[in-house]
């Protein structure tokens, strides 16, 4: 409010002569000049370091004149740093034109409240000055507080996040009066004696304070206040990473004493370690994970929380108890796909980030293991009833399905990978999840055959596969890689492979784990591009899941003990002959010289040639349970405006290297917000988009043309976007003519 009371007065005097004289002996009152400036008032000053009378008479002279002349039209505020009765050639301006009086500056404030607030003030006059600076953008309840005693005039909560993300910035900016007086309320907060510092050496007292409170969980209501809004800060941020850095932790320091939303890494490790350390301690794990059920689940400094912990949580949490009521298989899928493949989901992300630490991920492993061992014995127990439903997959769906269906076929996408896909696009799209029950052995050039060609018929060569799809289904199927997808693309029906799963676990092996999450969002945005550009299903299939054997000793490999001739793969035989261990599961799928194959009832690999990192091939619920999702668009509730490209005709034949595009957005829809929408345009040479508009908003009943150029291409496709959702809304071809452009003649 200060600053409205002051260019109040200064604009009521302007009024008469356009000239005001602000007398400010005391020099007490410069924060004003500012505020004029930023009110575009011309402010010409005194010089308070003149002291010769002649001097200063010579000094107004030359100020009088530079208003009457440079800025003769202009408003002026002449600010005055001596007494009135001192003034020669201004004097005359205080009662001719205008005069605002702050000698006393503190009764000009107390009368201004009083008629604003109806309150007296009772505040000594060197602390009314500083609540004026500190008034300045503050609303007129503000002032009632402090003049009420109701809060601090220096707000904490409010100025120690700017001070500490940068304190020399922060603090020389500010008066002598206020600066002291925030140093003093700092000291208050560290419970120290007033000494002088420097503001970088006061910041770094004030953070290690903060830190040390929440590391013994014994932290005041500021810096906890601090804290939050500093790691919420998308601006701050960054500086309080900086200190955490420098931060060094006592040795000392204990995990289950700290403040449950710290921001220390270390202490989550040395809390995982003794969790990992005490694993068959039910007791002790229960305990601790109670202890970090607030910092697991809280709302409160999520950018510091390892996002492992939710892992840990899901392992730890397994329930197994479900398995026992399981009576038929089509139970015990239910089971697996509702929990356990998020339990499965758990281990694999801890294999991401521990992998290499093995005194914390051998007795993580070792507990999964557990609970899979459980798992593993029920669906054994399930084998008769075993029926793959995989054979002749595409066929049957191509054959029944309408144009614009789309199929992305992973290789080694497992359950947990599709659902964590369908959770992230249910947000915006229809998600309907089912199963697909892999055939044996589930290995990639078995059961591709499956999906592609059906009838047991392998066939080695996935080109071969696509020619046996086309020739089944006689469809005019497109087959391209997922990643070459793009808006351009507009087939009726579309097949598109990914193998970057399978293909990334066979030559990087457990490496392979931190690229999941890479993989997981090529998979969201490709599904919603392709129902954005048209597609009215999609479906995400696979040919098989996979085991992660994670850390692996050479004793726990199984050993191909079979009769007669062989071939050993990691996870399956294949025999000539008829085999009589029991601890091994039978499948009669011929195939060259052999005619059956055999898992064994465990989920180690045989030993077998090459790594073991990812295993495939064998009979277990990772591996024959696999997605089979459709997605579709979600029908609108509002209507949007209508927009498409209007002069396709014209783009047929272009004379010229440069063409127009033209957007049409003729009438507006019913809905009431739908009057405007806010386009793209992106250009594409083949599959590969080479330039784009920026964000178009068009209005209804509006024509707008945008200029591009063919960039040295023959033939281009523009796409017509919604820049909000991305659907596409229009395309068009628009070809180089081979005339010669004549300039219009």
């Amino acid at each position: 409010m200060t600053e409205q009371w002051l260019i109040q007065d200064i604009k009521k005097l302007l009024q008469h002569r356009n000239r005001v004289v602000l007398l400010d002996p005391t020099g007490q009152c410069s924060f004003a000049l500012p505020i004029l400036q930023q009110n575009h008032i011309t402010v010409i000053q005194t010089d308070r370091s003149i002291t010769e009378q002649w001097q200063q008479e010579k000094e107004e002279l030359m100020l009088r004149h530079e208003a009457e002349t440079t800025f003769k039209d202009s408003p002026v505020v002449f600010y005055v740093t001596r007494p009135q009765d001192k003034l020669s050639f201004l004097f005359d301006y205080c009662f001719t034109h205008g005069c605002l009086d702050l000698s006393r500056p503190q009764d000009w404030l107390k009368k201004k409240i009083f008629t604003h607030a109806g309150l007296q003030v009772h505040l000594d006059n060197p602390m009314l000055l500083t609540a004026a600076k500190l008034g300045i953008g503050k609303d007129l309840a503000w002032w009632k507080k402090i003049v009420q005693n109701l809060e601090e005039i220096i707000n904490l909560d409010d100025e120690l996040l700017p001070f500490v993300h940068n304190p020399d910035a922060y603090l020389n900016t500010k008066d002598a009066d206020i600066r002291r007086l925030f140093e003093e309320k700092l000291h208050e907060l560290l419970s120290q004696q007033y000494i002088s510092k420097p503001p970088k050496t006061l910041a770094d007292e004030v953070v290690k304070r903060m830190f040390d409170g929440l590391v013994n969980n014994e932290i005041s209501e500021t810096l906890l206040a601090l804290y939050y809004k500093w790691a919420d800060s998308a601006t701050y941020c960054p500086s309080l990473e900086t200190y955490i850095r420098n931060y060094k932790l006592s040795g000392i320091a204990n995990p289950w004493n700290a403040h449950p939303d710290h921001c220390f890494e270390k202490l989550d490790l040395l809390a995982l370690k003794q969790i990992a350390e005490n694993v068959r301690d039910k007791s002790f794990v229960s305990d601790k994970l109670q202890k970090l059920k607030k910092r697991i689940f809280s709302s409160k400094a999520q950018l510091f929380l390892p996002a492992w912990w939710q892992d840990v949580w899901s392992l730890f949490h397994a329930n197994t108890n479900p398995l026992s009521a399981c009576n038929n298989l089509n139970a015990f899928i239910e089971y697996y796909t509702g929990t356990f493949s998020n339990v499965d989901r758990a281990i694999r992300n801890l294999y991401e980030f521990f992998l290499s630490d093995t005194n914390i991920i051998r007795p993580l492993q070792e507990y999964y293991e557990g609970f899979n061992h459980l798992l593993l014995q029920t669906w054994f127990g399930f084998y008769s009833e075993y029926k793959s439903d995989q054979q002749g997959y595409l066929p049957k769906l191509f054959s029944a399905a309408k144009p614009k269906t789309a199929v992305i076929v992973g290789d080694g996408v497992r359950y947990e990978i599709a659902d964590f896909v369908a959770t992230e696009l249910q947000k915006h799209f229809k998600v309907d999840k089912q199963i697909m029950m892999a055939d044996m052995p589930s290995e990639t050039e078995h059961n591709m055959s499956a999906l592609y060609v059906g009838n047991k018929n392998v066939l080695p060569l996935h080109k071969d596969r696509e020619v046996s799809l086309t020739q089944t289904t006689g469809k005019a199927i497109v087959y391209m890689p997922l990643e070459q997808l793009n808006y351009g693309t507009a087939a009726d029906y579309l097949v598109l492979t990914y193998k970057d799963i399978d293909s990334a676990g066979e030559k990087l092996q457990q490496a392979a784990i931190k690229l999941f999450s890479e993989f997981e969002a090529v998979l969201v945005d490709k599904i919603a591009l392709l129902l954005n550009i048209g597609y009215q299903e999609v479906y995400l299939i696979t040919d098989h899941g996979f085991v992660l054997t994670g850390l692996l000793d050479e004793a726990d490999k199984i050993d191909p003990n079979a009769t007669g001739k062989k071939e050993v793969h990691e996870r399956f035989l294949r025999t000539e002959d008829k085999q009589t261990n029991i601890e091994w599961l039978a499948f009669e799928e011929p195939y060259a010289e052999y005619k059956y194959v055999y898992a064994a009832k465990n989920h180690r690999p045989f030993k077998s040639k090459g790594v073991y990192g990812f295993s495939h091939g064998g009979f277990t619920p990772q591996e024959i349970i696999i997605p089979k999702f459709k997605f579709s668009k979600i029908k609108s509730q509002t209507s949007q405006l209508e927009v498409f490209i209007s002069n396709k005709t014209d783009l047929n034949e272009v004379p010229s290297e440069l063409f127009i595009i033209r957007l049409d957005a003729p009438k507006a829809p019913t809905d009431l917000f739908g009057g405007v929408r806010k386009v793209q345009i992106k250009l594409y040479a083949g599959n590969k988009e080479y330039q784009s508009s920026d964000i178009i908003s068009i209005d209804a009943n509006s024509i707008i043309d945008k200029e591009f150029s063919f960039s040295s291409n023959l033939q281009v496709q523009a796409v017509l976007i919604d820049a909000a959702t991305q659907e596409q809304l229009d395309t068009a071809i628009i070809k180089k003519s081979n005339l010669r452009d004549l300039g219009g003649l």
